[in-house]
């Protein structure tokens, strides 16, 4: 059976006032192209399907297209919630689609209540089992007192506990998770989850004995174990200038349970170029950049008077400017034209970022007075 793993599709991104939709659709068209022409049977998707917990009426309908168009190219699709997503929302209608061969598990405050691993039995025959362990707060969950601390490894330990017991041959069976297992290699773009003291790690020891294990949440494509079988396949596309690696999926054979990359060939990449003014303006040095989102560190001594606009002439995807001397290596003096954001809609964008209106019915007002509070100090 072959098996694509996938994950952090982040649908409804928007990084630096690009909106990246029409990019995620094409990923889904080719994602699709590669199921038919590669004979895929099964597609995973570890986690973070959304942006954002709320996501907007065009992220869904770009989600309904995509898993759409697995399905009617022969797929099942079995996908998990990720800290992105919202998971009562991902949850809703679930065990019905379950029916039509699109299998959705997200969080539950009831360990036991994950659902039972999935079993992928192609008509050609050898079956494998899927486990899908979600991300999993460890504050909304329900813990007993002899099952320990409430840390992402000993929840995630706890439930992948519960989830042994009824696989018939860990050996041969899937572990689907979204966690930030210790040694792997973030971006910017990651969100971090809640820790206290280095406790959203999870080792990747949790996870021995099973056949392959597909992970999400780290947008770098990297492996761990003795065998390479703890896999993050990575984003689809970059969404920070920290992601200049090639983006991929991972192809499983589970008939041998070896695994391949294969590279993405969709959406803009990624450069960051440094130098004075002029030189980035006529070096042959960084044609290559013309065509990419770029982030500009310009080493200028003094302050380059429109310096944005006269970037954009050569680099029109341009998205940041840092003049170093002046600012710092990592303050960012102009954002998307030159305009940074106002307070209001810095508060508001992290309003929607960070609460799920489900749960903050009232964040507008919030923000509201996050605002006037910021005003008014600056009166004072």
């Amino acid at each position: 059976m072959r098996v694509l793993h996938t994950s952090d599709w982040h649908i409804g991104r928007i990084w630096s006032g690009v909106d990246l939709l029409d990019t995620q659709r094409q990923f889904g068209v080719w994602l699709c192209d590669l199921v038919k022409s590669e004979k895929i049977e099964a597609v995973l998707v570890a986690g973070d399907i959304y942006d954002r917990a709320v996501p907007s009426a065009e992220a869904v309908s770009v989600a309904d297209e995509i898993f759409t168009a697995l399905a009617a190219a022969g797929a099942t699709i079995v996908a998990i919630s990720g800290n992105h997503d919202s998971a009562d929302r991902l949850h809703f209608g679930s065990r019905f689609m379950a029916g039509g061969g699109l299998h959705i598990h997200t969080e539950r405050a009831d360990l036991t209540a994950l659902g039972k691993p999935i079993t992928l039995a192609p008509p050609a025959g050898g079956s494998i089992e899927v486990v899908c362990l979600p991300f999993l707060e460890p504050n909304r969950v329900d813990l007993t007192d002899d099952q320990g601390e409430r840390t992402h490894e000993n929840v995630l330990r706890v439930a992948l506990e519960h989830q042994r017991t009824m696989v018939v041959e860990p050996s041969r069976a899937i572990v689907m998770a979204h966690a930030f297992v210790g040694g792997g290699e973030s971006s910017e773009s990651e969100r971090d989850l809640v820790s206290v003291g280095g406790t959203s790690m999870v080792n990747h020891r949790l996870f021995d004995g099973f056949g392959y294990v597909a992970l999400g949440h780290l947008h770098r494509p990297q492996q761990f174990g003795a065998g390479g079988n703890v896999v993050y396949s990575g984003s689809p596309i970059p969404y920070s200038f920290s992601e200049e690696h090639q983006k991929s999926v991972v192809v499983l054979d589970t008939a041998t349970m070896t695994s391949m990359k294969i590279p993405v060939g969709i959406g803009r990449g990624v450069a960051t170029i440094k130098g004075k003014l002029a030189e980035l303006l006529a070096s042959r040095e960084f044609v290559a950049a013309e065509q990419l989102y770029v982030r500009i560190k310009l080493t200028d001594e003094q302050v380059q008077i429109g310096a944005m606009e006269s970037i954009r002439a050569r680099f029109p995807h341009a998205l940041e400017l840092v003049q170093t001397a002046i600012n710092g290596d990592g303050s960012i003096e102009e954002i998307v034209g030159g305009k940074a954001r106002s307070v209001t809609e810095e508060v508001a964008g992290y309003m929607d970022e960070y609460f799920d209106a489900a749960q903050h019915p009232f964040k507008h007002e919030l923000a509201d007075k996050a605002v006037a509070h910021v005003v008014n100090s600056r009166e004072d």
